[in-house]
């Protein structure tokens, strides 16, 4: 039971005044059991009155400790509270928020109106005030305040007001019981007549005032104390979270989910949230920091395990999303019971970099988050997003140092293999023209040269399928759609290339005008990628050709339509297999796994891929590419 007392010095210091009061108030009325019950019935006349005030007393005493807010703990470890109908001092309100209040308990329970809470302390001092009354006339000397053995039970009435409302409660609280007092002197209760002197009036009218006055600058004080010492619990607790975050940082790599669920549960923790919520928004390599048009792509949650609060995080996501400024917000939770606790929101938006992130944070609390909170969450903020922006440059350095790498490989390959190979080729042609001619000059060796020549045909066509698989290759390596280059460009000089390899002419139409992507940098990048990979199944649709169909001529039409890019490669070559005719699902027809390929490359882009019988023979493939 010793381990539910609050035993962070803090939360000792915010208890300390209920404890005061409790201490005080069950001492008095212990000291007056045993003045009244040592004294005996013929000490005094008015002694039955004064027993059956002290069991008026006694039960004043236990209400009064059963509602105070330090000792309800103990009840509810007793299972007392619903047998006793003491409803809890938070209903639904997490550990945190109890953590994250300055406030110092009052001795008695809040309510969640504040002029029932006054009417409480006024009825505790109507009822000390004519428990000092009727028993001044205990001793007779004097007849009224100190001479009571309730006296000194009746000041802590002033010193419950001055520990909930300081200095105007103390003084009023004192004031109300001094009118008792007075109506002691005015009206004496029955009992021993007795004449008032000055110092009897004084000693029993300052000593209550001066008492509650002390009260409040203590617990004045204490407030003051606690305030100081919660922010440097405060500030520790954020220096260690971040500190954590920095950790993480370093030890996460590349890991971004990893990241983003220690990162969001180690700010929870360092800043006593309910629930913290990392979502990120967009993150695209080439985009402009609009919050316009935006998708949350990644949201992770760290949640309390107690936590009482309601889901509304999508819903505060997508606002802060559409509008690109902070949320900050107090709502109050509609469960009863509560004494002035609501739902506080804070979600910042990290939206001008490229890696674009909204951090927020939930708590139950009795205000809303304050400056303090948004720096926390500015700084720990601030520090994944530059985490974030350097994985993403660390993925961009090794896309451009593969994309370098592939350039220079592209340019041996160009330089050395593809140089000899197209030399080889000229060297098999001029054979196969010098064989021709010494066959037409001496008829009688032509029988002779003839397998010559034929091997030597083959041989150009080897070393030019060669040629081309080498070029293939190189157009493999080097990047595509860069700078100014456009998809016409591109397929212009891919048609010029195939046909001075494969010597099959290439016929390229063009049908309306590619659409500007403008300012766009995300419409230009998806472009890019579109363009690139139709360049890529165009290519693999001329290698098929001049591999497989037997064609003489290859015909390319291009078409821009309103929401996408059409392109349809046709032959005039033997077309497709009789019994493979209409079927789109078999993949190993006409280029082994090449169809599977160009149908994959255009499915993951969102578009479509046909593959059919052309109208003159020959196989047409259309596909279809949504910009």
């Amino acid at each position: 039971m010793l381990r539910i007392i609050p035993d962070t010095t803090l939360r000792r210091l915010r208890s300390t005044p209920s404890y005061f009061f409790l201490i005080w108030r069950w001492s008095m009325w212990l000291y007056a059991l045993v003045v009244i019950l040592g004294s005996g019935p013929t000490y005094s006349p008015i002694y039955h009155t004064c027993v059956l005030l002290l069991v008026v007393t006694l039960l004043q005493t236990v209400v009064v400790t059963f509602y105070a807010p330090v000792f309800q703990p103990l009840l509810a470890r007793l299972r007392l509270l619903s047998i006793l109908r003491i409803r809890p001092r938070i209903a639904s309100a997490s550990q945190s928020a109890l953590e994250d209040e300055v406030e110092l308990f009052t001795p008695l329970l809040r309510t969640r109106s504040r002029y029932r809470d006054i009417a409480i302390y006024a009825l505790d001092v109507i009822i000390c005030g004519l428990v000092t009354y009727y028993s001044g006339p205990f001793s007779g000397h004097p007849n009224f305040g100190n001479g009571s053995p309730f006296y000194r039970y009746g000041m802590s009435t002033a010193f419950a007001a001055a520990l909930a409302y300081r200095y105007p409660g103390g003084i009023a609280a004192a004031i109300g019981y001094d009118l008792f007092i007075l109506l002691g002197i005015l009206v004496p209760a029955p009992g021993p007549a007795y004449t008032p002197n000055v110092i009897d009036i004084a000693g029993s009218l300052i000593d209550t005032p001066v008492a509650a006055l002390l009260a409040a600058f203590i617990v004045s004080l204490l407030g003051s104390y606690a305030q100081s010492k919660k922010r440097e619990q405060e500030n520790g607790r954020w220096q260690r979270a971040l500190l954590s975050v920095g950790e993480t940082i370093v030890h996460a790599g590349s890991d971004k989910e990893r990241l983003l669920q220690k990162g969001a549960e180690q700010i929870r923790q360092g800043g006593h949230f309910d629930r913290v919520i990392i979502a990120l928004v967009g993150v695209h390599d080439d985009e402009r920091a609009e919050s316009a048009g935006h998708e949350i792509e990644n949201c992770v949650e760290a949640d309390r395990a107690d936590s009482p609060l309601p889901d509304r995080s999508k819903i505060t996501l997508e606002q802060v999303m559409r509008s690109g400024q902070k949320l900050s917000a107090f709502e109050r939770l509609p469960v009863a019971g509560q004494s002035g606790y609501g739902l506080a929101r804070l979600y910042l938006p990290f939206l001008d970099g490229h890696a674009r992130m909204i951090l927020g944070a939930e708590s139950c609390r009795q205000q809303p988050f304050d400056s303090k909170q948004e720096t926390f969450l500015t700084i720990a903020g601030a520090q994944l997003s530059i985490a974030l922006d350097n994985m993403r440059l660390a993925e961009q350095t090794l896309q451009l140092a593969a994309s370098a790498e592939r350039s220079r490989i592209a340019r041996e390959i160009h330089d050395g293999i593809a140089q000899l190979v197209y030399m080889l080729s000229l060297q098999a042609e001029t054979c196969v023209a010098q064989s021709q001619r010494i066959a037409e000059a001496a008829e009688e060796d032509a029988e002779l040269i003839a397998p010559l020549t034929g091997r030597l045909a083959k041989l150009v066509t080897l070393s030019k399928q060669a040629l081309w698989e080498t070029r293939n290759y190189m157009f493999s390596l080097k990047p595509l759609m860069s700078g100014a280059t456009t998809l016409e460009q591109m397929l212009a000089t891919q048609a010029r290339e195939f046909e001075a390899i494969s010597g099959l002419p290439v016929r390229l139409e063009v049908e309306d005008n590619a659409q500007p992507p403008g300012e766009d940098r995300r419409g230009a990048t998806r472009q890019a990628r579109t363009g690139a990979a139709i360049f890529r199944i165009v290519q693999e649709a001329l290698t098929n050709a001049y591999k497989h169909a037997a064609a003489t001529e290859v015909q390319i039409h291009l078409r821009y339509q309103p929401g996408g890019i059409e392109v349809t490669i046709r032959d005039n070559g033997r077309g497709l297999p009789p019994d493979q005719r209409g079927r789109q699902e078999d993949q190993r027809i006409y280029s082994g796994h090449g169809l599977r390929g160009m149908r994959e490359r255009a499915e993951e882009h969102g578009g479509s891929f046909e593959l059919g019988q052309a109208p003159a023979g020959g196989v047409q493939i259309r596909v279809w590419m949504p910009t």
